[in-house]
């Protein structure tokens, strides 16, 4: 546990610089509590009116982060504080590309957070009070907060939280700036001030489907999945003697090639529990020639770390030895499986390498197009033959001698992982018996990376 949350607090980390580099972006950050300071130890500035009517202040700022929902999260805020002592938050969604008059426009959210504000001393020093929440249709509030301004060189700033769902604890937050110098008129400016284009990544071929994705097939092999405005899935295309092939996240996707035009169905999960089903399509697939895939070229797959996807690269050496980059690289080595690797750290890691190692997959399935498949585990079994573990149940068996492989195995493993049994087989097993019958066996002994058959 200690160690899951050291790693998600490292890859915030990570986050937050690379937010810094890229100008005004804030740092994702998740909480089941408002991270405003609570009200105490404070008194009106002048210790009497709660606010200071004569005065007005405008604040903005912005939230952005990457990932498969960031068009949703992605949003500019527009906070007056008006001389009637009223607060009010508008939010702008930008990552949704929809630039029209405020009044219509479903990505503008009028009042988003709304509340009052005054001048007060807090701890002996003048700063702005701001209560904020969210307004429910019943008129009661919800994702309460009360924030606090100070004074710096004429700018006033704080940390505005606000709910992903409104009503929900998982929130953001974003840091709001200003002063009483009023910059946007009006809505419509502040959205022409924060509106932005969609720029698709370059490429020569798309697949489109009737649902809102997009695959863009790049030059180099690498395909782009997106939904919507957000890249959601990352994989490989190549063209050979079949047609087009794909792959996503390492694992062989099911390709028709009819007439010069090339689909396939992508399923996902936007992460309600129901899955969504897109057949992506390309309607003349004559731009994508034979990728010359490089002999040096890393493997690459996505990983799962904390809440987010990583690209992950894996390169190879001749000594057993290589590199694994998923957010830093970490130098590893590796043991053949078949045609799979196994791979460990290559002596003592630190710092975020330490932490992100044990929580990435250390087993994967190379495939000929570059791409590779995560594995729970692989395992020789004899001579020629290599168990694959595919899921926490579900095992594939490979006679790698002969380049024929057999789905549809089911296993389950003892408590200190030193036993695999072999839980079904497939319905058809036809020719594979023999192979079964020679390195199959109903219980196996694991140790590292070799199965033996338990007499």
């Amino acid at each position: 546990m200690k160690k899951a949350l050291a790693l998600i607090l490292a890859l915030t980390l990570v986050f937050a610089l690379a937010a810094c580099s890229g100008g005004n972006s804030n740092t994702p950050a998740k909480s089941d509590t408002p991270s405003s300071t609570p009200a105490q130890n404070d008194t009106p500035a002048n210790n009497d009116a709660p606010a200071a009517e004569s005065k007005s202040y405008q604040l903005t700022g912005t939230y952005e982060e990457e990932g498969a929902n960031a068009s949703m999260l992605n949003a500019a805020f527009l906070l007056n504080l008006n001389a009637d002592g009223t607060a009010v938050a508008d939010r702008y969604k930008f990552g949704q590309y929809d630039a029209s008059d405020a009044a219509t426009n479903p990505t503008y959210e009028a009042s988003f957070l709304s509340g009052t504000w005054k001048e007060v001393e807090k701890d002996g020093v003048a700063c702005l009070q701001i209560k904020l929440a969210y307004v429910n249709e019943d008129g009661t509030t919800s994702n309460d907060q009360t924030a606090y301004a100070y004074d710096v060189a004429g700018e006033y700033s704080f940390d505005l939280t606000f709910p992903v769902v409104p009503g929900m604890s998982y929130s953001r937050v974003a840091t709001l700036s200003g002063g009483e110098t009023k910059t946007y008129a009006d809505a419509n400016a502040f959205i022409q001030a924060y509106k932005k284009e969609f720029t698709a990544p370059e490429h020569i071929a798309e697949f489109t489907s009737e649902n809102g994705a997009t695959a863009y097939a790049q030059e180099d092999g690498t395909l782009l999945i997106f939904v919507g405005y957000d890249q959601v899935a990352e994989g490989k295309w190549n063209v050979d003697e079949s047609g087009v092939t794909v792959s996503v996240a390492g694992e062989k996707v099911d390709v028709t090639n009819e007439n010069g035009a090339a689909s396939f169905t992508f399923s996902r999960d936007p992460g309600n529990g129901e899955t969504v089903d897109y057949v992506l399509t390309c309607a003349d697939t004559s731009a994508l020639g034979s990728v010359e895939v490089a002999a040096d070229a890393p493997y690459t797959t996505t990983v799962a770390l904390g809440d987010q996807q990583f690209p992950a690269e894996l390169t190879l050496g001749e000594d057993g030895k290589g590199t694994f980059k998923a957010a830093v690289e970490m130098a590893i080595t590796y043991e053949k499986v078949g045609n799979a690797v196994v791979i460990a750290a290559d002596g003592e890691l630190e710092g975020y390498a330490a932490q992100i190692f044990p929580n990435v997959p250390h087993a994967y399935l190379l495939n000929a197009d570059k791409s590779m498949l995560a594995l729970k585990g692989a395992y020789i079994a004899g001579d020629m033959m290599a168990m694959y573990l595919t899921s926490d149940t579900d095992m594939t068996c490979d006679v790698f001698a002969y380049g024929f492989a057999k789905d549809g195995f089911t296993y389950s493993l003892n408590e200190d992982a030193t036993e695999l049994t072999v839980t079904g087989k497939p319905a058809e097993m036809g020719a594979f018996e023999q192979v079964w019958a020679g390195a199959g066996a109903d219980v196996f002994t694991l140790d590292g990376v070799v199965a033996t058959a338990k007499a």
